[in-house]
């Protein structure tokens, strides 16, 4: 079942809501993303308890499969034109408001985090399309070919427990899929199967990776076999080396999925976070506006222990899982 949970801040909520921001812009003028994240923890704590119940009750519970915050109180002066390139590997590159919600939301359900092969290690990563790019498949800067089910990073052991998108744009109204594997039927010997390390587990485009992960042998489901958590990335898969059995358990799972799919059209200003661990995603196929009307999402993924993977990272102070 996929249950995706819609808060909206009401007027007094708004407020507190814009305020925090207009601290943090204004007055504390953290618009770099590195400075802004190590103390968004302290200002998510200054958002209105209603909404850090919502995150917690996300976080702890694992009812839903996604929380969707609508009709936030940023980008109120309008949208930037979108840009034509990848802003966040500019020098200086500064997040806007809706950026900045996104990262207090995100912090907390955990901390923001990026990979040294994506993007050059950078935390927030814009999804533009380009035309240049459209026909890339699996691609977050493609547009004419599907965009697969997949877990975010499915390829790497520290991959992050939550996905969470601001929507800057979105006129051409293409929609978001979500589903979740909570209450799929599998038999002892399917869960035997899926939970051993047989299976290949490639990465998306958007990594440039050195080879420091290996992408073969890896499970697809973890965790607990009644409630199992899944790791897949059906956009690229590769069972040329499996067996009949263990092609047949994997279909299963991404049958349940189209079955169980739900899919969201994020609206300005709009986030949304999604459970890592319990829940693929995908993007349909869709005609982007190319250029400063083109559908503009941000995405940072969020860790519950950055600390685990420490082994992983460059220092104490680097956000960015070598990949």
């Amino acid at each position: 079942m996929t249950y995706i949970k819609e808060i909206k801040p009401g007027q007094s909520e708004s407020k507190v809501i814009k305020d925090l921001i207009d601290h943090i812009v204004f007055d504390e003028k953290l618009d770099n993303q590195y400075d802004f994240l190590e103390r968004a923890t302290i200002f998510a704590q200054e958002l209105p308890r209603s909404i850090r119940e919502e995150f917690y009750h996300f976080k702890r519970h694992e009812k839903y499969a996604a929380i969707h915050v609508k009709d936030n109180p940023v980008l109120l002066n309008g949208v930037q034109p979108t840009p034509r390139k990848l802003i966040e590997l500019e020098d200086g590159y500064k997040i806007n408001d809706a950026k900045i919600l996104l990262g207090l939301y995100g912090s907390l359900l955990g901390e923001g985090m990026g990979f040294t092969s994506q993007r050059n290690g950078s935390i927030y990563n814009n999804i533009i399309p380009f035309e240049e790019l459209q026909s890339i498949p699996n691609s977050s800067s493609g547009s004419n070919k599907d965009f697969g089910f997949h877990v975010e990073d499915a390829f790497h052991p520290a991959r992050a427990e939550f996905l969470g998108l601001v929507c800057m744009r979105n006129e051409e109204r293409a929609p978001t899929t979500i589903s979740c594997i909570d209450g799929i039927e599998l038999t002892d010997n399917e869960k035997e199967l899926l939970f051993q390390d047989r299976f290949y587990i490639s990465h998306n485009p958007i990594h440039s990776t050195s080879n420091i992960v290996n992408e073969e042998g890896q499970a697809i489901l973890f965790g607990a076999k009644e409630e199992p958590y899944v790791r897949i990335n059906a956009a690229a898969l590769n069972l040329d080396n499996n067996s009949l059995d263990e092609i047949k358990a994997v279909n299963k799972i991404i049958d349940f999925f189209n079955k169980n799919k739900k899919s969201v059209v994020l609206n300005t200003s709009d986030c949304i976070f999604v459970d890592n661990f319990r829940c693929v995603h995908a993007r349909d196929a869709y005609e982007p506006f190319f250029g400063e009307k083109a559908r503009w999402l941000a995405r940072v993924v969020f860790t519950t222990d950055l600390k685990k993977f420490r082994g992983m990272r460059g220092s104490v102070q680097s956000r960015a899982i070598i990949a």
